[in-house]
């Protein structure tokens, strides 16, 4: 069995802390599709593409393409935006680019035309999809994020996160989001304010241009989905297939939106705990659903005072990383043998079987896949309440009915109410008016993106949904990904056909073993590079 790449919501909890309005919007920028001649020097640049030099990269080539910082001023500052290329297998049946994004915001891009088969940290790789017999597969870390330059950084400390913070943690969430977003406006005040989806969606289309592309094609995840629904809104005649996995609302990475991921989790929590409680002769957490919160709960408390010692593989593991584990890993049910065995281990203070700590998503390190500066930058595109009673009551609310997962994460305050930022533009209000149906995807139990949000983002749109039954995944297309999945992906994007409404089922919940047991099977199997995924790999991080 093999070690699930995921991107872990704590990452991007780590982000979230203070609550806010933004700015009132200027003007608009300049009409986006504006004419060729004042971005004719960026659509006519020359591409210089080479073998990529980062180990993480292998067998890609890439380049850097110049954008203008300010759309609204193309001859002012220009920044890059770093690419990466797989080309087509199959020359003969090439159709062109499939440009992707695999979420965040703030998700660095430039792994996807690996083959996940043969690079399996690459996150997400769609190398050995049918997809890329047909397309060019373009990777793109967006402005601001990972290679691009420049990259967001604002010189300060990542935000705390409490799944289920006292009044005093609320205090202290508080101040450090003052001093967050005081810092970042202080040392990328220049960047802040086109930092935004409109521009990454321009950026896609001058790579497009330059790379001398009549229309592009899309699939992005997550919040790439949001992205893609932008450049469909600001681009039309420009925009071919596109596929949107794990769609968020169409109204972008909203407060509310966010919020909703909490009571996903908690769903799942009822689905998990109750599988556990039918199987206590197994775990011993408990014969109810009741019990084994309450077990759950207790485990929690003691790791806010003991977190685990500094000889154990998870050193500092704390009730934050249990609490944001558990709701992670209670999507999964087809992996909750897996999972429950490794939660046997922190309930009973066990010491944790070799291996083990790579379940912990909430200690996961995000630097090298996703840019949080940039992640807060974006999310401050959209409005956010002003008021702290607001997160007060809304912090005490979630801190006590839904702790798991991202807990109180999204309720607490958020940088963005501290913005002093003039945003140039407001959001985007997504439509579907000149480019073809795509196709949406959306996981009945995924709590980055709930199933509602997809659906509202398919019938925003009118495109058909892809509803993938009993799962809680995020980021289904991909060669690991269920059959029924890419076998609607594929028959739209790479045969031509029509997109329409499917259902697909996901894997049932696992047969319960051990825990033990499941250690001494997870250990072989984590030898096998090649192993079924028994996590899915997520496309997104945050959202």
């Amino acid at each position: 069995m093999r070690r699930a790449r995921t991107i872990p919501l704590a990452a991007s909890a780590l982000t979230a802390a203070l609550a806010a309005s933004l700015a009132a919007a200027a003007p608009a920028a300049a009409d986006p599709a504006a004419p060729d001649t004042a971005l004719a020097g960026f659509h006519d640049q020359d591409v210089a593409w080479a073998p990529c030099t980062e180990a993480e990269l292998p067998g890609l080539e890439c380049a850097d393409i110049e954008v203008p910082l300010d759309y609204a001023d193309p001859d002012g500052t220009r920044i890059t935006v770093a690419v990466s290329r797989g080309t087509a297998t199959d020359t003969e049946r090439r159709r062109g680019i499939l440009l992707t994004n695999p979420g965040g915001p703030g998700g660095h891009g430039r792994t996807a035309p690996l083959s996940l088969a043969e690079n399996p940290e690459a996150g997400w790789g769609l190398g050995d999809t049918r997809a890329a017999e047909v397309y060019d597969i373009i990777g793109m870390d967006p402005r601001g994020t990972g290679a691009s330059s420049p990259r967001m950084n604002c010189e300060t400390d990542p935000l705390p996160f409490h799944t289920r913070p006292t009044d005093a943690e609320f205090s202290a969430v508080t101040r450090a989001a003052i001093d967050y977003q005081r810092t970042c406006e202080r040392t990328q005040g220049d960047l802040l304010p086109h930092m935004s989806t409109a521009n990454t969606a321009r950026d896609m289309d001058v790579i497009r241009a330059a790379l001398g592309e009549e229309n592009l094609n899309y699939l992005g995840a997550s919040y790439g989905t949001y992205l893609g629904a932008v450049y469909g809104t600001l681009f039309p005649e420009r925009l071919a297939r596109s596929v949107l996995d794990s769609a968020t609302v169409p109204e972008g990475v909203t407060r509310d939106a966010l919020m909703g991921q909490a009571p996903a989790y908690t769903a799942n929590m009822d689905r998990y705990t109750a599988w556990l409680a039918a199987q206590d002769d197994l775990y011993g957490f408990g014969t109810t659903p009741e019990d084994v919160l309450e077990t759950f709960d207790d485990a929690s408390a003691r790791l806010r005072e003991e977190p685990l010692g500094e000889d154990s593989r998870l050193p500092g593991y704390e009730n934050n990383a249990f609490d944001m584990d558990l709701g992670f890993h209670a999507r999964f049910q087809a992996s909750w043998d897996l999972v429950a065995s490794f939660h046997w281990f922190i309930v009973n203070d066990e010491p944790l079987p070799e291996g083990y700590e790579t379940l912990s998503v909430a200690h996961g390190q995000v630097g090298d896949i996703m840019t949080l500066d940039l992640q807060t930058a974006v999310l401050c595109e959209t409005e956010w309440p002003t008021r702290l009673s607001v997160y007060r009551e809304d912090t005490r609310v979630y801190r006590e009915e839904h702790p798991y997962g991202s807990g109180a994460v999204w309720a607490a305050p958020h940088p963005c109410g501290f913005s002093t930022v003039d945003r140039p533009e407001p959001a985007v209000d997504t439509e579907r008016d000149g480019y073809p149906q795509g196709l949406v995807i959306a996981g009945e139990f995924d709590a980055n993106t709930p199933y509602e949000h997809g659906a509202a983002m398919a019938e925003r749109l009118d495109n058909p949904l892809v509803t993938v039954a009993g799962d809680g995944g995020h980021g289904f297309y991909h060669s690991f990904g269920l059959p029924c999945v890419r076998d609607a992906v594929d028959a739209y994007l790479v045969d031509g056909e029509a997109p329409a409404d499917v259902t697909c089922q996901g894997l049932p919940p696992a047969e319960p073993a051990p825990a033990a047991e499941t250690a001494e099977e997870f250990a072989r199997d984590s030898a096998e590079p090649l192993a079924p995924l028994r996590l899915p790999v997520t496309g997104g991080a945050g959202v």
